[in-house]
């Protein structure tokens, strides 16, 4: 038997609609449905529980709800987050690597090693200032003065070496003719291009 009216309000089928006049009434019809399945499905089966965050009682929609709300929830998540970082804190204070971290774990790429560099340092009771234009700049150019004249002593460093270590140097692998036939043609190319 076929329908000639809505199957929600009632009203006479147009053409092409079977059991609806509208999307309205299609969209009411399902959302109505939705509701009451789901609340005789779940709720119906399960039984209200006490949240472990507030204390109050709910209706939990899924077997798996423990929160009453997202805000309770909120606070439970961040609450075990805390839990895993101090215990992650603690278990990397018992097994620390060379590295502060558990050496099984964490593997440091290998480069070279770092530079070791000498500067000179000794210690003045002199000192040479920048001009200061700035409040800042003159109040500590004037405590650092008088922390100079009360016999105070600062330590100045010398000047940096300059490194001369082979390695450092880039190498590439082309012979002295090579290079002077590249930089002639470099030279021709600028020559054209008007540089």
């Amino acid at each position: 038997m076929k329908l000639t009216n809505c199957f929600v309000c009632e009203k006479e089928l147009p053409q092409r609609r079977t059991k609806f006049c509208t999307d309205t009434c299609a969209d009411f019809y399902e959302s109505t449905r939705r509701k009451t399945r789901t609340f005789l499905k779940l709720r119906s089966l399960l039984k209200p529980r006490i949240c472990i965050c507030c204390g109050n009682t709910f209706q939990p929609k899924t077997d798996r709800h423990t929160a009453c709300n997202l805000v309770c929830r909120g606070k439970v998540v961040a609450d075990r987050e805390k839990i895993k970082r101090i215990k992650a804190r603690e278990l990397a204070g018992t097994c620390l690597g060379e590295y502060g971290r558990n050496q099984k774990e964490f593997r440091l790429p290998k480069y070279a090693p770092p530079l070791k560099v000498n500067i000179a340092e000794r210690l003045v009771d002199t000192a040479t200032f920048t001009r200061a234009d700035t409040k800042e700049r003159v109040e500590l150019e004037a405590k650092v003065k008088e922390f100079l004249a009360n016999g105070g002593k600062i330590l100045k460093y010398g000047a940096q070496p300059a490194i001369e270590d082979e390695d450092l140097v880039t190498k590439w692998d082309i012979t002295e003719r090579e290079e002077e036939l590249e930089l002639e043609r470099y030279k021709a190319y600028n020559a054209n291009n008007g540089n």
